[in-house]
């Protein structure tokens, strides 16, 4: 299993992709059994020359510390992206994608919906592969909706897109699994039903 790494001042680290097991074991949208990690696949867009340039990417996984994959993105976000720009060009503007194994715990998108409220100048995308809701997960997902943030279910066309730019697939062909449009379907209905309350 691959290990996320820091920095020297701590700051996480994240990899430039994941393994195919690790990504089909943990991604597929079906039952949730044994499927506790969260990862997380991102990338970020910088406004350049007019227009939104590929600026980075990457993969989280949760970890001891900060915790959960959200809380590494953002750290890491703040530390590498927004802190060097703040004092060379405080204006610019990110457009930031996620595809997530596992949609924000309610502390996690708390914790993202203050950020995007503090910063205007980031977009944010979320495509999650499973709905987690446990209590108060469906108010977190309304709370990151109404900070500006846009929270779907990955689309069959996502998992292809994830395994083409994060998965060290070695040239092999992704191959969909059994009821991923169905279960996306489901999902995305579920979604749409907390989103609405």
């Amino acid at each position: 299993m691959q290990q996320q790494h820091r920095n020297q001042d701590s700051t996480p680290v994240p990899w430039p992709s994941i393994y195919p097991k690790t990504f089909n074991f943990n991604f597929q949208n079906l039952n949730a059994y044994g499927r506790k990690s969260t990862f997380l696949c991102f990338e970020v867009e910088r406004w350049k020359y007019g227009s939104f340039l590929d600026y980075q990417k990457g993969v989280f996984r949760n970890q001891l510390y900060p915790g959960h994959a959200e809380l590494c993105f953002l750290d890491w976000f703040c530390d590498v992206v927004l802190a060097p720009d703040e004092i060379q060009c405080p204006d610019v503007q990110y457009r930031v994608t996620w595809y997530i194994s596992w949609s924000p715990c309610f502390e996690c998108a708390e914790q993202v919906a203050d950020f995007l409220k503090e910063n205007g100048n980031v977009d944010l995308s979320i495509s999650a592969a499973r709905l987690y809701y446990e209590n108060e997960d469906d108010q977190g997902l309304r709370d990151l909706v109404d900070a500006g943030a846009q929270v779907a279910m990955m689309a069959p066309e996502h998992f292809k897109y994830c395994w083409d730019n994060f998965v060290l697939h070695w040239g092999w062909h992704f191959k969909y699994w059994k009821n991923v449009r169905r279960n996306y379907g489901i999902l995305q209905q579920k979604l749409d039903e907390l989103l609405r309350d």
